[in-house]
């Protein structure tokens, strides 16, 4: 991954926190400000250094959850709508992660590994058994981390609105907008990625090439660029952060939240973890964005409280589904078409915001055209997918064929799709773009689970 910073404007004004936070105006909190409703301690902490904060609520009930704020300096009172219901029945422990709120703040690496750590070492000292585990966008990313380090402490885990997850050049470019910051990856030619696919980053020659890890890792560029802002540190952490090995071992049941009009964290994430972890369950709140903890309290806990008090029910048995027979499908210089059902062979001709749901295709030809495609099964034949000049968004479901993938100078975003090929997954007799977040491929070339960028050539198949 490679982070580019324009000299002509090297930081906007706008922080992280404004990023993470909804746009309703978030502000920093008063050096005094308590979480309402609870009792704050201030404890030393010794995985970062310095001291943080903790509140407590409901002391003396025998449930316990832990509840674990996203970027901004309300912390966790974010979580303050929700601390009196949840106190009834929970001993609520809530905290300020170092660098936000009243806790320290220092240049120090603000990671989702280091964060996990020091929850640890809050569960250690206020909790007494295992505990329900609620996370909020960044930190979000941050339990889902514990559950996977230290499975017998987490009873049961809420994700909400969790950013980054999907591969870096799939998710950063909304998450790290407002840093000024825009993310290359590696395996492509910069020229030639700026040129075919991303005209809108064109800017002045001089550019400084930096791969995040490198600016993580280091005191000094963390203070050069990213102005030792824990912000922007933990902002930039976060969608650093990978966790292919680290979601196969979360063994609690998992409720998901997502806010439907979250553009900062997109559903698309909310639909990938719901397909990867063990036992999980995506809850969708209609009409709120990234905050709706806060944009709609009575909805998120409608969501909340049954999870809470009984877990995830069981799963609905679900039919096998009989897909409508179409034969062939033809879509040209359209927009916004919509295809469902069963076909021999669809073919996308200059077609605009097509979408491809529940649905059986033995080909598809896509060219000169943007398609997403959703919990579908593509391919069977010779060539499952077949495109030209487009980019293809696909989320759940399969592609197979005896190649499942020919792409020229196509962008093809793929996320948690089983590819298939018999002879290759992937070939691309003109360079094309394959990022793949957490898809699990079998080919000839390549077995097992895939988390990564490429630039495919001729020369250079999947």
């Amino acid at each position: 991954m490679t982070l580019q910073f324009s000299p002509s404007n090297p930081w906007r004004a706008c922080l992280v926190a404004a990023l993470l936070l909804s746009m309703a105006g978030a502000h920093a909190a008063e050096p005094d400000q308590r979480v309402p409703g609870t009792e704050a301690q201030r404890i030393e902490e010794p995985v970062l250094g310095g001291q943080m904060v903790v509140y407590e609520a409901g002391r003396g009930n025998a449930r316990e959850i832990l509840l674990v704020h996203g970027i901004g300096q309300e912390a966790a009172r974010d979580f303050r709508d929700h601390i009196a219901w949840l106190a009834k029945s929970f001993h609520v422990v809530a905290l300020d992660l170092p660098g936000f709120g009243q806790s320290d703040k220092a240049n120090v690496l603000y990671s989702p590994g280091n964060y996990a750590r020091v929850l640890k070492q809050v569960a250690g000292r206020f909790m007494h058994g295992p505990f329900v585990l609620v996370g909020h966008s960044m930190g979000a990313v941050v339990s889902l981390r514990y559950a996977a380090a230290y499975p017998d402490d987490v009873l049961r885990l809420v994700v909400i609105d969790a950013p980054g997850v999907l591969h870096s050049s799939s998710t950063t470019g909304q998450y790290l907008a407002y840093l000024g910051m825009e993310f290359i990856p590696p395996a492509a030619d910069p020229r030639d990625w700026l040129t075919n696919l991303a005209r809108k980053l064109l800017a002045p020659l001089e550019r400084l090439h930096l791969d995040p890890q490198i600016i993580l890792a280091s005191a000094q560029l963390r203070q050069t660029l990213l102005g030792a802002d824990p912000a922007k540190i933990a902002g930039l952490a976060v969608v650093s952060e990978n966790l292919q090995q680290e979601l196969p071992k979360i063994r609690a049941e998992t409720l998901i939240v997502w806010g439907a009009q979250d553009t900062l964290a997109p559903v698309r994430t909310g639909k990938v973890l719901a397909l990867k972890l063990p036992r999980a369950r995506l809850t969708v709140i209609e009409r709120a964005g990234h905050e709706l903890m806060l944009e709609a309290p009575e909805r998120f806990r409608a969501a909340l409280e049954p999870f809470l008090e009984r877990g995830l029910p069981p799963a609905p048995e679900r039919p096998a589904a009989i897909l409508a027979k179409r034969g062939e499908g033809t879509c040209r210089n359209e927009r916004n078409r919509v295809f469902e059902g069963s076909y021999d062979k669809l073919t996308l001709d200059g077609c605009r915001g097509v979408q491809i749901s529940n649905a059986r295709v033995r080909e598809l030809n896509v060219l000169d055209s943007t398609v997403t495609i959703d919990d579908s099964h593509i391919g069977g034949g010779e060539t499952g997918l077949y495109a030209l000049g487009s980019t293809v968004v696909m989320t759940g479901g399969r592609i197979e064929g005896n190649v499942a993938i020919t792409a020229l100078s196509s962008r093809l975003d793929l996320a948690a799709v089983e590819i298939e090929g018999r002879e290759a997954a992937v070939t691309a007799p003109q360079r094309s773009y394959l990022a793949l977040s957490l898809c699990r491929v079998r080919s000839p070339r390549t077995q097992g689970e895939v988390h990564d960028f490429y630039a495919v050539t001729e020369d250079n198949p999947l």
